[in-house]
């Protein structure tokens, strides 16, 4: 055992007992919700504990970004959600690289850049799996619900794509504005995504995955009937924002930092 002493500082400890619980907590709450657990992975960047929360029970992770969804999978990750729209060329070429080792799936919200994965998927012999990206509230990406269905039809009209799913990351946001009732915000975003999901269905859109993001909401929006998936990240490690709305006890905040004075 490493005596923390002997560590150079400043550096991050973390506690593994702590973040081996809060995984385990997080997997046990999303079994007994009947939802997936997809865990962002953006909060660690760790494969091995991606692993940990897969054994746990997660279906798959969700990532940022192409370069952690290559690192992930070069790990033995093999179900990943990659939950930001890919447009640059380059990159939906790595990503269709990705989709001939693994189940992957990305994040749309423009014609523009669907146009473009189902050029390249075509080309490729392979079928890109998609998720529309909603926007129910915090107003940074993702297509309005009222808008939703318009483009879900134009792009599953493309060849080489497969749009399966819509997805939001909601935050802690109640009707266009910053909030700490969390619940309110989470029951919100959930309401919003199965109604636009039910929208899309009655359309003939094979809709299959409803998923909701953000460990302030997603124990809430997972209590809305027809929420398939949850994909928190911080909760892994908790921090103060989580300890300020009552999600988490400080005792069970990792990691630490820890410097000489």
């Amino acid at each position: 055992m490493i005596e923390i002493s002997s560590l150079e500082t400043p550096c991050i400890v973390i506690d593994e007992n702590i973040v081996k619980h809060n995984i385990a907590t997080m997997a046990e709450f999303a079994r007994q919700n009947g939802v997936q657990l997809r865990p962002h992975i953006k909060t660690h960047k760790i494969p091995e504990f991606a692993l940990q929360q897969v054994s746990q029970g997660a279906v798959g992770i969700t990532t940022a970004k192409v370069s952690e969804a290559e690192v992930m999978a070069d790990h033995g990750i093999s179900d990943i959600f990659i939950a930001y729209p890919i447009v640059a060329p380059s990159k939906i070429k790595r990503v269709i690289a990705l989709a001939k080792r693994i189940r992957i799936s990305i994040g749309v919200e423009s014609m523009a850049a669907a146009e473009e994965l189902s050029r390249q998927a075509t080309e490729a012999g392979v079928t890109l799996q998609l998720r529309l990206e909603v926007d129910t509230g915090l107003a940074r990406t993702g297509v309005a619900p009222h808008q939703a269905l318009e483009l879900a039809q134009q792009i599953a009209a493309l060849p080489g794509l497969d749009l399966n799913g819509i997805f939001t990351f909601k935050g802690a946001v109640y009707k266009g504005s910053s909030t700490l009732d969390l619940e309110a915000a989470g029951l919100e975003e959930g309401r919003i995504m199965v109604e636009t999901a039910e929208i899309l269905q009655n359309a003939g859109l094979r809709i299959q995955h409803v998923s909701v993001g953000s460990s302030p909401t997603a124990i809430y929006a997972a209590k809305v009937e027809g929420v398939t998936e949850i994909r928190p990240g911080t909760y892994i490690f908790n921090d103060r924002m989580l300890t300020v709305m009552k999600l988490a006890k400080l005792k069970n905040v990792r990691p630490k930092f820890v410097s000489r004075l």
